[in-house]
């Protein structure tokens, strides 16, 4: 009798086909039966050449092949199978002799997918194929999602330099032009169109930063992008990397606690880079803490030659799930249109990506309400690749 289950399993392979290749006619025609019963189409070959010749005009779902072959091998076939367009996905199943371990072993490394011994367990035999060949489809599946995902995201890298490389020359031409006028223009208009001017000019500003941060995350997405790696030392690093920061804290009302390292201390790393992921860190730290609230800057080695610059406010915290959301880019904890602080989101994942292109890690400490603690961790020379690539 046959049961609701075996119904099923025939009705998911029919119009599979299946392509035999034995030598052993006997072999074969037991095998076919077995997986004609299955529900399976089943295409016979007598050796590796005819089935070279099959796989290059026909579509199969699953092929199961015998090694020792007159004519061309088992190895041979699979070679073919590996590298022909129309069957490079193709899901292999290797019919090989009880305890053949090097056959097995080299099956596996010209791209079998799976193995079934002689001789073969004739009940199991239909289910393995079965198996193999819905791993395969799997397979097929996940590769074809992420040749789709890696094409978007290269589009979405290429279209952010191109807007951003677009908008960043007028931009430099309008900041320059405003400034100028608001010059030109002191002293000389009321105090309504001296304020309506200087919003222009604040404007221009905070869109140039905006389109920058667009910028840079690019170029720390899209690669391979070369760097200037060379030791410095780590105080450089952080004392370079709060210019501008220290009146922004003073107007925010915020105290900036600075521990410089060791002036020999040194790191390894693309200076420039290195100091756009701390100016980030601390701008979102002053960002995002009280009136009166204090940010820490430190920096420090560790006995393996690594380093780790750290930055921590006391401002609200996040939980686990924000800080995970917060890591992406264009996301803020707050995305209203009410929120405190303005921008897209870039300052973390820009952090982030500069040091991950160096092989090091971003390390985060936050609960909610209680602060957050970001550290850069900077691995030893030794430890980074060469030359660094800057990848998504």
């Amino acid at each position: 009798m046959t049961t609701g289950t075996e119904q099923g399993d025939t009705a998911a392979v029919t119009g599979k086909r299946v392509l035999v290749v034995d030598d052993d006619p006997i072999l074969q025609e037991v095998m076919a039966e077995e997986l004609t019963n299955a529900g399976f189409e089943v295409v016979r070959a007598e050796n590796g050449e005819v089935a070279c010749n099959l796989t290059g005009r026909e579509v199969f779902n699953l092929a199961v092949i015998d090694i020792s072959m007159p004519k061309l091998d088992g190895f041979g076939l699979l070679r073919h199978i590996r590298q022909h367009p129309r069957s490079v996905d193709l899901p292999v199943i290797v019919a090989t002799s009880f305890n053949d371990k090097r056959s097995i072993e080299k099956a596996y490394e010209l791209g079998a997918s799976s193995f079934v011994t002689k001789p073969i367990n004739w009940p199991q035999f239909a289910h393995h194929a079965r198996f193999v060949m819905r791993n395969g489809e799997i397979e097929r599946a996940l590769r074809a999602a992420e040749a789709e995902s890696s094409a978007a995201s290269k589009m979405k890298n290429g279209m952010f330099q191109v807007l951003s490389h677009e908008l960043k020359t007028p931009l430099s031409a309008l900041i320059g032009l405003t400034n100028v006028v608001s010059a030109s223009l002191s002293g000389k208009v009321d105090g309504m169109e001296a304020e309506n001017l200087q919003h222009v000019v604040e404007a221009a500003h905070r869109l140039n930063g905006i389109v920058s941060d667009i910028l840079l995350l690019s170029k720390a997405l899209a690669g391979p992008t070369r760097q200037q790696l060379v030791n410095c030392p780590l105080r450089d690093i952080v004392d370079d990397g709060i210019v501008g920061l220290k009146s922004k804290a003073r107007e925010a009302n915020v105290n900036l606690v600075i521990r410089l390292p060791a002036p020999d201390l040194m790191t390894f790393c693309d200076p420039q880079l290195m100091r756009q992921a701390m100016f980030k860190l601390v701008d979102n730290a002053i960002k995002f803490s009280p009136p009166g609230g204090t940010v820490e800057i430190w920096g420090h080695g560790k006995d393996d030659g690594s380093t780790i610059i750290s930055v921590r406010d006391h401002g609200p915290g996040l939980s686990q799930v924000k800080l995970k959301e917060c890591l992406q880019p264009f996301i803020q904890d707050d995305m209203s249109y009410g929120r405190q602080a303005n921008g897209l989101g870039l300052g973390l994942p820009i952090a982030k990506s500069i040091v991950e292109a160096h092989g090091g890690e971003m390390i985060f400490d936050t609960t909610l309400g209680q602060g957050l603690l970001a550290a850069i961790w900077i691995p030893p020379r030794r430890a980074l690749p060469e030359p660094l690539a800057l990848s998504a």
